[in-house]
């Protein structure tokens, strides 16, 4: 059952790879997308809801979404949940093409997974609004792809309420779900259970739905057979004796133009790194950075993953702007890039810093997840 949480936040992870914040502050006009975004693009304000959607979605040509939305999946969400949606090409990132997912999962709960993110796992937050680059036309048209995926019919899990007991549930969660989701819904392998986002999206039908059929081809196993409805009922029960309100959204990194300190050490030695090598353990970079070595830390993520937790020192540089900022980083130091998945947004970084001219720059090879786990100096907010 623990993999059907897994799934359960799989099909939340919509977007691709890898966290976000919450709720979009109000406006009356939307919001501009910004660099990364193709153009054109707004973000209604919060307060818009289904009426903006339904709206948007009148004057829409399905052809012209579809085709918009294949193509923002793959510049945005293929690394990490694959060309087809088959899912975990990268940090275990869900099947989004999963017929087991698509049926259950409405079109709002799918949009809000990639406009939201899920903080503090690999799925990032891409709306505009949360300093990412994608507007809520993207997000809708993205869902619309997702869909072509689809082969059987939608079915409504809206009407059932647990009212189970969370005591039996826990239980029952330590057997079937800690495994693969961790103890308490956290850091487990396959699905952050206990992710505010994900609570406040999932219905009590979705989440028993989920683990009633799980998610055919994946790790998440049916446990229909294996559970009675009443337990089924007691382990959404005690996902729901851990929902908390989302995060507030922190302050987001600049934009480019606008960066500061970019250089880590900036009268310190040269590191003691192979100048074309690809990847760079985390411990061997920490004892640089003790040595005071003169660096630049490029965080490949967007850019709310970058407030919630980036690596001290490090400056934002999302993979999809890396040619606008590269003008105010200099190419006569060593340039680290990392992101969480570990390597599919940071290496993206890499590669166009090289194809740019950059003539040292690898990656930091366990990502950010490991050096936190380390203890090694992380921090939030806009600043490096």
């Amino acid at each position: 059952m623990a993999r059907l949480a897994a799934l359960v936040v799989v099909l939340a992870s919509v977007a691709a790879g890898c966290r976000s914040q919450t709720n979009h502050p109000s406006s009356d006009a939307g919001v501009e997308a910004g660099d990364g975004a193709l153009p054109g693009m707004l973000l209604p304000p919060a307060d818009a809801g289904r009426a903006t959607a339904r709206g948007v979605d009148a004057a829409v040509d399905p052809v012209a979404q579809l085709a918009r939305g294949k193509l923002l999946y793959g510049r945005y969400c293929n690394f990490c949940h694959g060309d087809t949606g088959a899912g975990y090409a990268a940090d275990q990132a869900p099947a989004l093409g999963n017929d087991d997912l698509l049926t259950v999962a409405t079109d709002e709960y799918l949009r809000d997974a990639i406009v939201k993110g899920r903080p503090g796992t690999t799925m990032s937050a891409w709306s505009v609004i949360r300093g990412g680059p994608l507007g809520y036309d993207d997000a809708e048209a993205i869902v619309a792809h997702l869909r072509t995926w689809q082969k059987r019919p939608s079915v409504s899990t809206a009407d059932r309420k647990a009212n189970g007991n969370a005591e039996r549930g826990a239980t029952l969660f330590a057997t079937h779900c800690a495994s693969c989701h961790g103890a308490k819904g956290k850091n487990g392998k396959y699905g952050a259970l206990a992710n505010a986002e994900l609570l406040a999206s999932a219905t009590d039908g979705f989440l028993a739905t989920t683990i009633e059929h799980g998610r055919a081809g994946t790790p998440m196993q049916a446990f229909g057979t294996k559970l009675t409805p009443e337990q089924v009922d007691d382990v959404v029960t005690l996902l729901r004796s851990w929902q908390q309100a989302p995060e507030e959204p922190a302050p987001l990194p600049p934009k480019p133009g606008a960066l500061t300190n970019v250089v880590l050490n900036p009268r310190g030695p040269q590191p003691a790194f192979e100048a074309k090598t690809d990847f760079i353990k985390v411990d061997l970079v920490k004892a640089e950075v003790d040595r005071h070595a003169t660096m630049i830390i490029v965080d490949a993520r967007p850019p709310s993953d970058y407030a919630r937790m980036h690596i001290a020192g490090a400056i934002s540089v999302p993979f999809y702007q890396v040619e606008t900022f590269s003008k105010e980083i200099p190419k006569d130091r060593y340039v680290l890039t990392y992101c969480a998945c570990p390597h599919a947004e940071s290496v993206k970084v890499r590669d166009a810093l090289r194809g740019l001219g950059y003539p040292r720059v690898a990656v930091i090879d366990e990502g950010i997840l490991a050096w936190r786990d380390r203890g090694y100096p992380v921090r939030g907010g806009a600043k490096p």
